[in-house]
């Protein structure tokens, strides 16, 4: 069956219908006088569109113009949230004379403005947010019987007053088209095919439901993804309604667009019969809200009027904020995802009409529920705008990566803070400010505190490079892991009394290195290192990746004295070496999955290739591939299940990785496939101590705080290389044959006994 190419069309449908107020809804003084705004009447063209970007960029403004009130306000509008196709990079309000706060009914987010009375005012809510369009998701061939459950259970099954999915037209119509076909491909495929041939309704026969639009044949957007989401869920596929946006370069438009998501076994699928998108979506549809629910509720009799006003913008202006933009925060005490939607990154915000100051908290702990709100309600009661972000990590290289991109997304409100509070378990967090280094960000008069567990020379040495590339009025650096809590309150104390940095410091215990016109400054002798950092930054060089080059001796040196000390026999000399740089990378539990993943299986490909009889280059060889392959794969696992680690395995170096391999398959031939897992797990040992040494002592840090550590370890290299003593194993060795020969002697000395 072929898609008729329907002509385009543009049609606005707005109805209001008096209802229930929307789930989860504050109970009303007069239950049941509320208004529900539902639209999605805006219709799309049907086939060949023009070339579309790959990702795009855009700022949206909701403008709610309300008129004077005496009586109390509601207003509540679903908004959108980052799912992975789409990102909300940035959220803002204004409300004069409103409370506002966003409420999540999962999987929707709702910004609800209230007024007990209100003068004829205007509310704006912006967003930036960044769209990609994904290749088309193929649908698996599978029975529909065998189909999994979505993780919302039985919910995309159950029909509502608009989608009549258990109606006995629905089922005779679908099992029409249907027929015989039970897999999901089929049957997807067909329903599909059949409801992208209604036309459009430029008149509106009666309401748009399923039941309606299926008999007539016609429809709008809405209807027509009314009656696709009937039909599957009818045909048992679990499916569900979206609402949102086509964006464009309209002036300011009020209706919606409306499309379906097919639950496939291990996600979503959109199907949009409308604009005949099938498996896809362009980046012009922004999702808004899933359900069948109305886009806006507020106060019955309140006229209000809205619309969205919609423009494209570049990478710059919406990742980093516009330079004339005034930023303001937005409220709500509960997460609002930002970023990649299965990462674990939360922020929390609360939001003032008129604040006296600003303040950003970055954190990489987990922040208990009692802490948010008491921080969020003393922010709030200071009349202080206040968001504080989230991101936690098992890797501090990971950790380090995401509080940078936080840092980065929430550039325009770090512009304008007036404090911005980083705490984490180590420097990860002075690394991720650094990056404000990299794209020439200055904040100027504004307090940074960072606090994490380094070393004083190093902290002195990495905030003055802070120091001296942003340029704020003080930087405060604490040098051990402190809760946010007290470090929240020394930042209060600083903006609402004045109370200088380290006299609130001291009342909590806590040790700080004030750094600022009148604080510490680093010695004359280190202002040369110092700049050269801040030249290195300030070309682009990350410095993460430059302590992981300069770490790589030290690690060096702690395989020497394994060897050479201790006697331990590894594959190699690198091997280790490169192993524990990856675990850095990694975090520790997730590179032992993945260095025995690689190992085994290169083991198990090794042992098949004996038999092919081939030379020990070509081995090799094809062991790299085979070895990168196994690589690639984990990645891609990683995408699929969302496992950060897994995204970061190019480290691992393939050459290293096959060595081991093929010097594991040598030594099983020569010395047995005990010795050979002896010395493997010999590496693996090694690698993971030299991992453990790394991270625990701070010696990143250190490094590039004293670069010339480095000289040092080529000396004690030095010493070590003249070592001509008995290593420690072999002390146990000689120990173990001595008991031995003791045992042998004294049992031969028994048996002498016994024959005389």
């Amino acid at each position: 069956m072929r898609v008729m190419r329907i002509p385009p069309a543009v049609v606005v449908g707005v109805f209001l219908v008096t209802a229930p107020a929307w789930a989860r809804w504050p109970e009303p003084a007069h239950p049941g006088d509320d208004t529900e705004v539902f639209t999605g009447g805006e219709e799309t063209a049907q086939g060949s569109a023009p070339r579309r970007p790959a990702l795009a960029f855009w700022k949206l403004r909701l403008t709610l113009r309300v008129p004077a009130e005496e009586r109390p306000v509601r207003i509540g509008v679903l908004v959108p949230l980052s799912d992975g196709r789409q990102d909300v990079l940035g959220r803002r309000t204004t409300a004069p004379g409103f409370h506002f706060r966003e409420t999540a009914i999962p999987p929707n987010l709702r910004a609800e403005w209230t007024a007990e009375r209100t003068a004829a005012s205007t509310a704006t809510y912006d967003l930036a947010v960044r769209i990609g369009e994904p290749a088309v998701t193929p649908i698996p061939a599978e029975p529909i019987a065998s189909l999994p459950r979505p993780p919302e259970g039985e919910a995309g099954l159950a029909p509502t007053p608009h989608i009549q999915s258990d109606a006995p037209e629905v089922k005779r119509r679908m099992q029409r088209i249907v027929g015989r076909a039970t897999r999901l491909d089929e049957v997807i495929w067909s329903l599909y095919q059949y409801t992208a041939a209604f036309l459009p309704a430029a008149d509106p026969p009666g309401p748009q439901d399923a039941v309606t639009v299926l008999t007539a044949r016609r429809g709008t957007s809405l209807g027509r993804a009314r009656t696709l989401t009937a039909l599957l869920q009818a045909a048992g596929v679990p499916a569900r309604l979206v609402g949102g946006l086509r964006l464009g370069s309209a002036g300011e438009k009020r209706a919606t667009n409306s499309w379906v998501e097919a639950w496939t076994g291990n996600g979503w699928v959109p199907l949009d019969p409308a604009g005949g998108y099938f498996a896809t979506l362009p980046t012009s549809y922004l999702a808004l809200y899933r359900g069948d629910l109305p886009l806006i509720v507020h106060t019955a009799g309140l006229e209000l009027d809205y619309g969205f006003a919609i423009r494209q913008a570049t990478r710059r202006a919406v990742e980093e904020g516009e330079e004339e933009e005034e930023v303001a925060l937005p409220a709500g005490r509960r997460p609002v995802v930002r970023g990649a939607g299965r990462q674990p990154v939360e922020t929390h915000s609360t939001y003032v009409s008129e604040p006296v100051a600003s303040v950003v908290l970055i954190v990489d702990q987990s922040v208990p529920e009692a802490v948010t709100d008491r921080i969020l309600g003393e922010a709030h009661d200071a009349a202080i705008n206040c968001v504080l972000l989230t991101a936690r990590f098992e890797s501090r290289y990971f950790r380090e990566s995401y509080l940078e991109r936080l840092v980065v997304t929430n550039l325009a409100l770090i512009r304008q803070a007036h404090l911005v509070l980083v705490a984490t378990a180590d420097d990860a967090g002075l690394y991720a400010l650094l990056g404000l280094g990299e794209r020439n960000v200055r904040l100027d008069d504004a307090r940074i505190i960072a606090a994490g567990a380094m070393g004083r020379p190093a902290a002195l040495m990495l905030g003055s490079l802070l120091y001296h590339l942003v340029q704020p009025g003080e930087v405060v650096l604490v040098n051990r892991h402190v809760d946010l809590l007290p470090l929240w309150e020394l930042a209060r104390a600083n903006l609402i009394d004045g109370t200088p940095m380290g006299e609130e410091a001291a009342r909590w215990n806590i040790d700080a290195l004030v750094l600022g016109e009148a604080g510490a400054r680093l010695p004359g002798w280190r202002r040369p290192l110092m700049l050269l950092w801040a030249r290195a930054v300030r070309a682009q060089v990350p410095l993460s990746a430059l302590t992981l080059i300069l770490i790589l001796p030290i690690i060096a040196s702690l395989v020497v004295i394994a060897r050479i000390v201790v006697g331990l026999e590894t594959f190699g000399m690198f091997g280790p070496v490169i192993v524990s740089l990856a675990f850095i990378t990694t975090g520790l539990q997730w590179g032992l999955v993945i260095f025995v993943v690689i190992v085994g299986l290169g083991v198990l490909l090794r042992a098949g290739l004996q038999r092919l009889r081939l030379q020990a280059v070509s081995r090799l060889a094809i062991l790299i591939a085979l070895v990168s392959a196994v690589m690639g794969g984990l990645t891609l696992l990683g995408a699929v299940l969302g496992i950060g680690p897994l995204l970061n395995i190019s480290i691992f170096p393939m050459v290293i990785m096959s060595n081991v391999i093929e010097n594991f398959a040598a030594s099983q031939v020569e010395l047995g496939t005990a010795e050979a897992l002896r010395m493997t797990l010999a590496t693996l040992f090694l690698s993971v101590a030299c991992y453990l040494v790394v991270d625990q002592a701070g010696l990143q840090s250190l490094v590039l705080a004293f670069p010339e550590v480095l000289l040092l370890t080529v000396a004690f290299d030095v010493v070590l290389g003249k070592w001509r003593g008995v290593r420690l194993l072999e002390y146990v060795r000689f120990f173990r044959t001595m008991r031995h020969g003791r045992e042998e002697a004294a049992s031969g000395s028994t048996a002498e006994v016994r024959r005389s």
